[in-house]
Order: structure tokens, then sequence, then C-alpha cells
């Protein structure tokens, strides 16, 4: 095989990554970062890695919920930490991204034949890039304002806070009263 294939095709490396990362670990990094994804692809393994977290602190934050508050033993039903009805929500969100994409894509090959820019700031984009962009705000916003929430950490009470105590120090430094 030809090591300059390899160089030049992404999958090909992302393949070849994969088999040596059984053998020596370490050795994946490098490949798959050095790989030249398009921006829809780019957008893609955020997606899922957006996703994947967004999972793992759904259940982190379940797992806290149920532990702080443990079900009654009397008359209640049977509770567990991580329900499968939670999972069906996910498994209906990932759905529903997959199909907004696949939407997005076919509105895209069907109407729009190019890439265009929404601003002379941004540079070309293409309508599946934009909805691959909003599913990733939606799963930002579901780990960072929801899942860390209920695990205990409110980040909008900590801005607040934060940006008290810079005016106290402003106004403490500025010598002007409140």
């Amino acid at each position: 095989m030809n090591p300059s294939i390899l160089f030049f095709n992404p999958f090909k490396k992302i393949l070849l990554a994969s088999t040596v990362f059984y053998k020596k670990p370490v050795c994946i990094t490098p490949l798959i970062a050095s790989a030249n994804f398009t921006t829809i692809q780019k957008g893609l393994l955020l997606l899922a890695g957006l996703f994947v977290a967004d999972f793992i602190t759904g259940i982190a934050a379940s797992c806290i919920e149920f532990r702080n508050n443990p079900p009654k033993i009397g008359n209640a039903v049977k509770q567990y930490a991580i329900q499968s009805s939670k999972l069906r929500i996910s498994i209906v969100k990932f759905c529903a991204y997959g199909m907004a994409i696949l939407i997005g894509a076919g509105i895209e090959w069907a109407f729009i034949a190019q890439e265009f820019s929404p601003h002379e700031a941004l540079k070309q984009m293409s309508l599946t890039t934009i909805v691959v962009a909003f599913c990733c705000i939606i799963e930002t916003y579901s780990i960072v304002f929801e899942n860390i929430k209920r695990m205990g950490f409110d980040i909008i009470l900590e801005l607040k806070n934060v940006a008290a105590k810079a005016w106290d120090l402003y106004t403490t430094l500025k010598n002007d009263p409140k």
C-alpha cells in the first residue's frame, strides 16, 4: 500500500488509526487530529461528542438526584437511577437530530445547489452545516444549563455572584457609593 494515499485520505487514515489503536493507543491522537475533514464532518463529530457528553452528564445527574432523594419504601413503585423512559427520550432525540440533518441535506440538495454566506464575516456555509450547528447548540444547552444544574452546580447563579463581586470590586476601586 502506498503511504501517500493514507496521508491524503482521512477515512483511510482513521481506519489505520483504529487498527493501530489496539496495539499502541498513544498513536491514535496525531492521526485523527491531522485528518482533513470537511466542515460538515467536523460538525457531525462535534455533535457526536456533545451527544455522548450529554448522555454521560445526564446519567451522572440522575445518579446524583437518586442518591440525594432515595425513593420511599412504603407503597411507592420501585425506582431506578437510570430509567428506561429517559433512555427512550435520548433515542428519540438522536433520531430527531438525524432526521433534521437528513431533511436539511435533502432541502440543500433539492433547492440550494451551492454554499452561501449568511454574513460577510462568516465563511461559506451550507444549510446542512447550519442544521448541525443548531443541533450542537441544543446539546450544549442541555449539558450546561440542564444536566450540570441537576448535578447541583447552577452556572447562571455563579455568574451572577461573580458579576456582583466584580461590580463591588469596581465600585470599591472607584470609591463611588453604590
